[in-house]
């Protein structure tokens, strides 16, 4: 069960949150065009915003995909008896995580085409994001919890981190605030999602 949780997390590393941060990172820089509009030529810019919503188009399939491969493992027989309950619930932190990551690239994307035009999408748009800044505390704050517990099983079920997990790979950037909406200034920052191999789940 920890060999087959290991491969799930290595697709997170190596297929799912290379667009996730790629798609990020270029709405960061054209973020950062906005508030130095002279930094950048045209093309530059063009490039940024093409990156952005390409990237979004790439991402939400492969998390998709990702959350279903994911939700078979918590389904289970096996997990469900015998994996500890902090695993489980971290489990279930991480996935509603992730699904909400990728409900708030879907409705900005269905925002994005649709113009801005239709309330409902705003709406849920919105919720995914609320949903997302959720679960991420929740996950965030029960992983430092858990960590902290005293279980044998951990030495058992311990695997080798897969190749390709790496920080880079890990660290999602926050773009919240990115974009100065209000005339209030608003410095981006990187998020550290910790996934670790024991939580593959």
């Amino acid at each position: 069960m920890a060999v087959e949780g290991n491969k799930i997390f290595a697709l997170r590393c190596t297929k799912v949150n290379p667009l996730l941060i790629g798609y990020k990172n270029s709405f960061l820089k054209f973020a950062d065009y906005l508030k130095n509009p002279d930094k950048y030529t045209g093309d530059e810019v063009r490039g940024f915003f093409d990156g952005y919503i390409e990237g979004m188009k790439a991402y939400v399939p492969e998390e998709t995909k990702w959350l279903e491969t994911q939700q078979k493992f918590m389904s289970r027989w096996d997990f469900k008896l015998t994996a500890p309950w902090y695993i489980k619930q971290a489990a279930e932190y991480q996935w509603k995580m992730y699904e909400a990551y990728r409900d708030d690239a879907k409705f900005m994307l269905e925002t994005y085409e649709a113009e801005g035009n239709k309330d409902e999408i705003k709406t849920n748009f919105q919720e995914a994001r609320k949903r997302r800044d959720e679960y991420e505390q929740k996950y965030h704050e029960f992983f430092d919890q858990a960590l902290e517990i005293n279980d044998w099983r951990k030495i058992f079920g311990h695997v080798p981190i897969p190749e390709g997990c790496t920080k880079e790979t890990l660290t999602i950037p926050n773009t919240s605030g990115s974009i100065d909406w209000e005339g209030k200034s608003a410095t981006p920052s990187p998020t550290l999602v910790p996934i670790d191999p024991n939580f593959a789940s």
